[in-house]
């Protein structure tokens, strides 16, 4: 059997972050179980949204060994710090080093394939130096940007791509050149077939096997977190849910909308906001124009001890636009509110997994929270029923055997075509 390596572009998280939030499960997956020897997982300028105090801003990319099979490089803003007054071809110069070390490492280490995790940055980097070593490129398209962009008005990476057509533009010419791309729902691969992607290149890779184990655990077994509850004045089954970035494409202010309409309904409930973002100030303040700031939790990010432990002792978890996150919630048997929006529909389903409303109806949102907390059988039924489903579309072992199955075809497509 042909030794196999892999090299992962993904601006989800820098190293920072991952081991903060314990996050290193979505990491270490990449092997497949071994199916590579070695992971190469890359942040092209991780020193951007890491702490300056811990993480030099500019030089050359570091390295980090994480296990015996992975390693975690941290890319750079820049390429000389005496440059930093010209950010912009600082910025190039150190991306222009990082892909060149790259190339050097895909042909030293001998890698097999090139993953980015997104048809833009990501994907225009990983193309690049898949067509420069004759490394094949597999794309995964985690979000539907054209939905997104209808929702919010920008552009998905607006400080690199300053306008949609642009960002459109690059993703098109990422996705009709990839030899393999990969959607994290049927949404997204829509999406992706739509800007370009070739239907028979395409396949799904869900979220399941990038999720910590933690969240697979009988519920029985999971930590309790009644401590925590007490501390901060919060009863089990008497608060709702949040959980994602605090930014305008996850409409995190609908929740805090909901939680005042259930207040006027008679409902003493609190609300656990679990994320940061550069909306946070603005929703502490929309908490207090709506006389609810002491029913309102902003948690910041939080492990994933934390989360799989308080997910199913929420009353209402609310989900406008999660991915992984609502994959979560629901193998926590969590009652689950979502907007039909992106691929939120394919988890849940009106009562029989959660309740399903309009997207952006934040007031529909609320009666669907209401119906769960007035009815208790009808609560545990659709819990149930989101545990049940999830256990089944993101089985971890039965997701590394897909993408195993898909490495191994792409790399006999590329060994046949060089023949």
């Amino acid at each position: 059997m042909s030794i196999k390596k892999l090299l992962v572009l993904d601006t989800s998280f820098a190293l920072e972050a991952i081991r903060n939030r314990g996050l290193q499960e979505s990491v270490t997956c990449r092997d497949l179980d071994g199916y590579f020897e070695h992971v190469w997982s890359v942040h092209p300028f991780a020193s951007l949204v890491s702490d300056p105090n811990s993480v030099k801003w500019s030089g050359f990319a570091e390295f980090h060994r994480l296990t015996e099979r992975h390693t975690f490089i941290d890319g750079k803003m820049g390429r000389f710090s005496w440059l930093e007054w010209l950010p912009k071809l600082n910025f190039l110069l150190g991306q222009i080093a990082l892909i060149t070390r790259l190339i050097y490492l895909i042909k030293r280490e001998n890698i097999s394939v090139v993953r980015a995790a997104d048809p833009l940055y990501n994907g225009l980097i990983g193309l690049i130096i898949s067509k420069l070593t004759g490394v094949p490129l597999l794309v995964r398209v985690g979000a539907n940007h054209d939905k997104s962009f209808e929702t919010t008005g920008t552009p998905m990476m607006p400080r690199l791509f300053p306008s949609r057509r642009i960002e459109k533009a690059v993703g098109r010419f990422v996705l009709e050149r990839a030899e393999c791309v990969a959607g994290a729902n049927q949404d997204n691969l829509d999406f992706a077939i739509a800007n370009g992607a070739h239907l028979e290149r395409t396949t799904l890779f869900r979220y399941g096997n990038l999720i910590d184990r933690l969240h697979f655990t009988d519920l029985d077994c999971r930590s309790e977190m009644t401590g925590w509850l007490e501390e901060n004045n919060i009863a089990p089954k008497k608060f709702l849910m949040f959980v994602g970035r605090l930014e305008p494409v996850k409409h995190p202010d609908d929740p805090i909308k909901v939680l005042a309409e259930l207040k006027r309904r008679g409902h003493e409930v609190k609300l656990l906001m679990v994320g940061d973002g550069q909306l946070r100030d603005q929703l502490s303040d929309l908490a207090t124009n709506l006389g609810i700031s002491d029913q309102v939790v902003f948690c910041g990010n939080q492990n994933q001890g934390f989360l799989a432990s308080m997910y199913p002792l929420a009353a209402v978890v609310l989900s406008p636009h999660t991915g992984r996150a609502l994959a979560e919630a629901a193998l926590a048997g969590a009652k689950i509110v979502a907007y039909d929006v992106d691929w939120q529909g394919e988890m849940v389903e009106s009562g029989i997994t959660g309740e399903l409303v309009a997207h952006m109806d934040w007031m529909q949102m609320a009666d669907a929270a209401n119906r769960i907390l007035n009815d208790s059988i009808y609560a545990h039924r659709i819990g149930s029923g989101a545990r049940d489903r999830a256990l089944e579309m993101m089985d971890p072992d039965l997701l590394d055997e897909h993408e195993r199955a898909t490495y191994t075809r792409l790399l006999n497509d590329v060994s046949l075509e060089k023949l």
